[in-house]
């Protein structure tokens, strides 16, 4: 008999092909009340011939599989007297592999186990059959009997693979929905108080009272071109996952919105241990990783995540080719000032600079002002740089101020002058 792919039709079937043989039936017919035997000649062999089984061997599982052996052997009765009926006859192996889903025990330990109760059956089987004295009955009877348990296992290992595999899919799923809602909540300054976002908070070793912090991550360049994105980005966390020792850090590494989050504490000092720790495993480095890294300042308490977040984002938003990396305590003021500007304060910058600047005329005068104050307001040094006479700085900073109404040589005037070059910079997607 050709095994079929729905399994839910062949007791019928089996029932048919048994009663042709009244040895075969009152085979199965006798094994009526023997559940524990049955199930504890299995169960010994489990214990020695499976390690996955004997590491989950416990009070409970050793009732789930008692429970299991019973109605698996009902089963296999209704089916000899034609009594095994219904829409879903093996709906109690699905139940039986979502228990044992949910309680970790391998999928490859349950299939094996179906190994040896097959074994037990067909010596049963062999052993009955040779106390037949006659021999066509007892061929006929094997032959039967033979199949039956080859299919009977094929079909329940079949419904058992599938309802284990559907299940561990849910709980993977549910997993990550968890992991995705915990890393929300600690992002918004909210310490998650469900049974499974506090379990997950303490397996993954985050304690509200120590110091915490906020990094973004871009894994890749923005013109890059993934093979496989998803095998990619599982790999970058691996790596950070690999990179940020549990002795050192608790963590929650995520994505969100096409970047990592990835949420850190320790004992002290955390994002500065955290930018020590990339910069070793090469995240952060041009030509290594290529993920460009923003990382927030060291929060007290939860309450303080969502500005470690916004600090994240704004280092993240200055990173650049020849700086990969940058820490939120690394960024001058008036830096912060010119990628983040009111379109107000835009309309403040001196119409002189903003016409010749998008004209590109004077450049002479605008790579003065830059020089200028790249060396500290020194006329000498800015003279060296840009390869003039001193006395062309002076003129070149006469005519600035002439023009503008600002004198470069304070230190307000080059500190005006030098911020709106730099908001011009950010505004014509230059890097400043």
């Amino acid at each position: 008999m050709a095994v079929m792919s729905d399994y839910r039709g062949h007791p019928a079937l089996w029932n048919e092909r048994i009663r042709q043989s009244p040895l075969a039936t009152a085979i199965l017919a006798s094994l009526a009340g023997r559940a524990p035997e049955i199930w504890r000649h299995t169960f010994d062999l489990l214990r020695k011939e499976s390690p996955e089984y004997r590491n989950a061997v416990d009070d409970e599982f050793t009732v789930e599989s008692k429970s299991h052996c019973a109605e698996l052997l009902a089963a296999i009765v209704a089916i000899g007297a034609g009594k095994l009926t219904g829409h879903d006859p093996f709906a109690f192996v699905r139940k039986h592999a979502e228990w044992r889903a949910r309680h970790r025990v391998p999928l490859v330990a349950s299939l094996h186990a179906y190994r040896l109760p097959h074994k037990t059956y067909w010596g049963i089987t062999r052993e009955q059959v040779g106390q037949h004295r006659k021999q066509k009955q007892a061929l006929q009877a094997l032959a039967v009997l033979s199949d039956f348990w080859i299919e009977l296992f094929e079909a329940v290992g079949a419904e058992l693979e599938e309802a284990h595999s559907a299940e561990e899919a849910r709980i993977v799923a549910q997993s990550s929905e968890v992991h995705a809602s915990v890393i929300e909540a600690l992002l918004k300054g909210i310490e998650p108080t469900d049974t499974e976002g506090r379990h997950l908070l303490t397996l993954c070793g985050m304690h509200p009272a120590k110091s915490a912090t906020v990094a973004l991550i871009r894994p890749f360049p923005p013109d890059s071109k993934q093979v496989d994105a998803e095998v990619s980005r599982r790999s970058f966390v691996r790596l950070l996952q690999q990179s940020l020792p549990s002795s050192v850090f608790g963590k929650l590494i995520g994505f969100r919105n096409g970047e990592v989050v990835v949420i850190v504490n320790s004992e002290h000092d955390t994002a500065a241990r955290l930018s020590r720790y990339l910069g070793r495993s090469g995240v952060g480095k041009r030509g290594t990783s290529g993920a460009s890294v923003g990382i927030g300042l060291d929060k007290t308490n939860i309450g303080g995540l969502p500005e470690s977040l916004g600090e994240a984002r704004l280092a993240l938003d200055l990173t650049k080719p020849d700086r990969a990396m940058v820490w939120f305590s690394q960024i001058e003021l008036t830096e912060a000032l010119a990628r983040r500007p009111d379109r107000a304060v835009l309309r403040l910058i001196p119409d002189w600079i903003r016409d010749n600047y998008v004209a590109g005329r004077e450049q002479d005068l605008v790579a003065t002002i830059r020089a200028f104050a790249e060396c500290s307001l020194n006329v000498k040094e800015t003279a060296r740089k840009l390869r003039v006479h001193t006395n062309t700085v002076y003129f070149r900073l006469n005519q600035v101020k002439k023009r503008t109404g600002v004198d470069p040589r304070t230190f307000a005037g080059t500190s005006l002058l030098i911020t709106a070059l730099r908001l011009l910079d950010n505004e014509n997607g230059q890097r400043v």
